[in-house]
């Protein structure tokens, strides 16, 4: 029984990291304006989740939609896995609305073949600035190899 209680705990724990962060403020951390065109934007970031470690898993240039995640990584009772889901819109002639989601599902193996699986959204603002500043430099590349 207190095994089973430890393993409830854990899970808990584990998926109770949000940092209760309002829709307003997680969607300002998670927003970047881009300058450029919006198909440069797009295989720019496509390009930087590769270079990331992520697989594309789903994209949709004309709803400027994609979708990319890690493989499942081992963890002490746990295994787990990032998804980044990216949104893109053409605002003006050179800016582009980029939102990326990061979340970081969670799957916990108790005893007896039972597992649990939560999600949890990543509210990590220092890896998304450093995504951002890597998509606007391959942007940067990419138009300069267009001219």
């Amino acid at each position: 029984m207190k095994k089973i209680l430890g393993l409830f705990l854990l899970a808990a724990f584990l998926s109770g990291c949000a940092t209760g962060l309002s829709d307003l403020q997680r969607r300002s951390i998670e927003s970047k304006d881009l300058e450029g065109s919006l198909d440069n934007a797009f295989k720019a970031t496509m390009a930087v989740l590769q270079d990331r470690g992520f697989v594309i898993k789903h994209t949709d240039s004309t709803a400027g939609v994609i979708q990319a995640e890690t493989g499942m990584k081992s963890g002490f009772l746990q295994e787990y896995n990032y998804v980044i889901t990216a949104t893109l819109e053409q605002f003006g002639e050179n800016r582009v609305k980029e939102r990326i989601t990061i979340t970081k599902n969670i799957v916990v193996q108790g005893m007896y073949g039972s597992r649990s699986e939560s999600s949890v959204v990543v509210d990590d603002p220092k890896m998304l600035q450093e995504i951002y500043e890597q998509i606007q430099k391959e942007i940067f590349i990419r138009k300069n190899l267009s001219k």
